[in-house]
């Protein structure tokens, strides 16, 4: 099997994927990993997180300017993550997120694809987050409703 394909362009997560819970099942009912692997090629998240951010730019027809001013983040700072010289923190990713106007799978995916762990609606914090996201509510917004609650705002942690 060919592992070094060309298929590290927007395959994978720009295109219909699988959901996690049918990838699971295949994993789960794979004879091998080199059948599972087979089966689930054009399903792997393959993009780097800066190949992703820049995806979702064309995707959404935005400028770098427009993350920078929507979420509140340094434009040096944004700029370095987009060119993959910055590996940001889940909670500037999170800014990143409103920036960009992504709803909750599009948040859930950057999340995982730069490591961190992906907003959970058990964790009173992260369940204000995911519900702002989903009223596509600003950054703002968010970070009052946030204070208001008791939580650690975004934009003043780090």
């Amino acid at each position: 099997m060919d592992t070094s394909s060309s298929k590290t362009t927007a395959i994978g997560i720009a295109s219909a994927m699988a959901t996690t819970a049918t990838v699971g099942q295949d994993l789960k009912n794979a004879a091998s990993f080199g059948d599972f692997l087979v089966k689930n090629e054009d399903n792997m998240l393959t993009q780097t997180l800066s190949e992703h951010l820049t995806t979702l730019l064309k995707q959404k027809k935005l400028k770098r300017a427009d993350v920078v001013r929507n979420s509140d983040l340094d434009k040096a700072y944004v700029y370095q993550i987009f060119s993959g010289k910055k590996n940001p923190s889940r909670d500037k990713l999170i800014a990143i997120a409103f920036g960009m106007h992504l709803n909750e799978e599009d948040t859930q995916r950057m999340l995982k694809l730069a490591g961190h762990s992906e907003l959970y609606p058990r964790i009173g914090r992260d369940a204000l987050i995911l519900f702002a996201i989903q009223r596509g509510m600003s950054i703002w917004e968010t970070d009052e409703a946030l204070d208001k609650n008791g939580f650690p705002t975004l934009l003043s942690a780090e």
